[in-house]
């Protein structure tokens, strides 16, 4: 179940980047706030997939 809610974590921070936050700011010619918000969704996926790894299973 945690790697469930981890998972709709990521897919849902993404929907907010992709679907709200990186089109806006594209719309206002916003190119550096565009990047930086797809920068900070590929850090925070990339950590999240290391943390994964290390993370022993409940016994």
């Amino acid at each position: 179940m945690m790697y469930f809610t981890r998972v709709m974590t990521i897919v849902m921070f993404g929907g907010i980047c992709f679907m709200l936050i990186v089109p806006t700011a594209l719309k206002q010619h916003n190119e550096p706030l565009a990047i930086g918000i797809a920068t900070l969704f590929v850090a925070y996926v990339v950590t999240n997939i290391v943390l994964w790894r290390r993370m022993k299973p409940r016994a």
